[in-house]
């Protein structure tokens, strides 16, 4: 298994052709189609299938990309420090997420810490399944998930289980968030219950197969409460914003002090059915950063005495 088998695994799955892949590595269709027929002969499996357009992944093809585009990136960054290792190295800092608000923020505190003229940083927001595949990849060095106590052991396993290390870092509150045109806007309370927000619509995120609001919908199926699902934040920021709907999601102490848009407020929800745990993981062959660990603390203190 040679790092150029990995390259042409990678090219050949973006493109979904071999003949278009050969054309933009500048060599000839035969020669990559021996080479992965070497490597699927030497690892004994299919990466590819034909199918009447050109190629597809496999099932097995398409958990394996994921370990050929971490082992090539690692490959890259190994040659990139290599030629660089006389420069003043360059701030890269990247981070994937579930959505999780505070965490957004605390990401925007550290990069006007460290951003410079040389400074990459990236905050993934997806879901829960491609925040692990982002670490996986090495397109995040961390992934940040929440999950509810009683998932606790399905969601970690499935981390575990991808080569991934998971920690914990604390078991907080859910929260609510909600806009102007909600009249709990301006409550003077700094705490709601599930009861107060009977009647008002409550926007759940699609990735709910391992995530809480699966189980948030169902301890609140009772209450009177139009269900709106959205898929990106973009459009749940702007049901918050111009309707009076509620969002459902981890509480941190950084909501006391700074509030991430005028148009937004959010309340600690009281309710100790819906605890949740928030964790991060990282790859097993990619140490922690120094900026790493120095996000995670911030994370870690904005949680601490809830």
């Amino acid at each position: 298994m040679r790092i150029d088998q990995m390259k042409q695994i990678i090219k050949i799955a973006e493109c979904g052709s071999i003949n278009k892949a050969a054309r933009e590595m500048h060599t000839s269709q035969s020669n990559i189609s021996q080479s992965i027929q070497g490597l699927e002969d030497e690892i004994g499996q299919a990466i590819f299938q034909r199918t009447g357009k050109g190629v597809e992944l496999t099932k097995f093809g398409e958990e394996f990309l994921n370990y050929a585009q971490a082992t090539y990136d690692q490959y890259q960054m190994t040659c990139e420090f290599c030629k660089n290792y006389d420069k003043e190295p360059p701030v890269r800092f990247s981070v994937s997420s579930q959505y999780i608000r505070f965490a957004s923020l605390l990401f925007i505190d550290i990069y006007k810490k460290y951003a410079s003229r040389d400074s990459e940083f990236s905050f993934l927001e997806c879901s829960f399944l491609d925040v692990l595949k982002n670490v996986i990849s090495h397109h995040a060095e961390i992934g940040l998930v929440v999950m509810l106590q009683n998932t606790r052991k399905a969601t970690i396993n499935l981390a575990k289980s991808r080569g991934l290390i998971y920690h914990p870092i604390l078991v907080c509150p859910p929260s609510i968030t909600i806009g102007k045109q909600n009249p709990l806007f301006y409550s003077e309370k700094q705490e709601l219950t599930l009861d107060m927000l009977e009647g008002y619509p409550m926007v759940v995120f699609r990735d709910t197969h391992f995530n809480f609001p699966s189980e948030f919908l169902q301890i609140t199926a009772n209450i009177r409460s139009d269900r709106i699902f959205v898929s990106d934040a973009f459009t749940l920021n702007e049901f918050q914003i111009n309707t009076d709907a509620f969002f459902v999601g981890a509480y941190s102490k950084v909501y006391e002090k700074l509030t991430p848009h005028a148009n937004y407020r959010t309340f600690k929800l009281r309710d100790k059915r819906l605890n949740l745990e928030m964790g991060w993981v990282r790859s097993s062959s990619r140490p922690l950063s120094d900026l790493g660990k120095e996000y995670i603390k911030m994370i870690e203190d904005s949680l601490k005495h809830l």
